[in-house]
Parts: C-alpha cells; sequence; structure tokens
C-alpha cells in the first residue's frame, strides 16, 4: 500500500534529488520514495544488528575472545 506523505527538505537536497531522478529516469516522487524505504531498511537492520550483538556479543567474546587494538582476538 503506498501512502503520500510531505516532507520538508532543504532547496540543496531537493536539487539533488531533481537531478538524481532525471538521471536515473525515474519521477521525484519515485525516487523519494525509494531513499526513503532504504533509509527505513537500513535502520532496521542496524536495530537489529544492535540486538544480535546485545544478545549473542558475550557468547562470541567467550568463544573468540575480544577485540583488541586493530581488530586482532586478544
Amino acid at each position: 500500500m503506498a501512502r503520500e506523505i510531505q516532507v520538508p527538505i532543504d532547496d540543496a537536497a531537493y536539487d539533488a534529488l531533481v537531478e538524481e531522478a532525471e538521471r536515473t529516469g525515474v519521477t521525484l516522487p519515485e525516487l523519494a520514495g525509494r531513499v526513503l524505504e532504504h533509509d527505513v531498511a537500513r535502520r532496521r537492520f542496524v536495530s537489529a544488528v544492535g540486538g544480535f550483538v546485545t544478545a549473542w556479543g558475550p557468547a562470541f567474546d567467550e568463544a573468540f575472545g575480544t577485540s583488541g587494538a586493530g581488530g586482532a582476538a586478544a
């Protein structure tokens, strides 16, 4: 289900969206929708990773050690 919303953006961001829409051959509303969907998906992913780290981080630390300087296991 598609919903229509109004999101205020500054002139520079609007101009960048217009240029990208023209470059890719999509309408401005379609491109803006894609950008918003991508941002929501990214936020969901980052949130899920945080939950995974909280839930499983201690088990990984126990099994593999904690990361030291340079990312090497301690």
